[in-house]
């Protein structure tokens, strides 16, 4: 049996998550109604805390959950080895992929100097 060069692996890694189904969290700036800017992330084939943890990270003084979504997304038939262990409902080899998705708003950063300390009597 010949070993595998470094392009192999990396070629049979690439092919070994797309089987898989593996999607990534993505990240758009929007602008909602009244003109506030606020994300929309999007975590389709993630569990939705994943959606969570991105707006944590776009958001790292916190965040005000706008809208939140977790709809049947299509379905996947098969597996790579067998049955498939994925994110959401599973029957017999074909499971739900669920689109999750949720948009928020940023808190603001607290003020530079933060509040003002009482004067001390003399």
């Amino acid at each position: 049996m010949r070993p595998l060069t470094a392009s192999t692996a990396v070629l049979f890694g690439a092919a070994l998550l797309a089987a898989a189904g593996c999607s990534g969290v993505n990240s758009t700036l929007r602008y909602g109604a009244d003109g506030q800017p606020e994300f929309f992330v999007e975590c389709t084939g993630q569990p939705m805390s994943s959606c969570y943890r991105k707006a944590l990270e776009l958001c790292p003084q916190g965040y005000f959950l706008v809208e939140n979504s977790q709809t049947p997304g299509g379905t996947k038939s098969g597996g790579l080895f067998g049955r498939t262990q994925h994110v959401g409902a599973e029957t017999g080899n074909t499971m739900v992929v669920w689109k999750n998705q949720v948009a928020v708003r940023c808190k603001p950063a607290p003020a530079a100097g933060g509040p003002e300390s009482p004067a001390k009597p003399q």
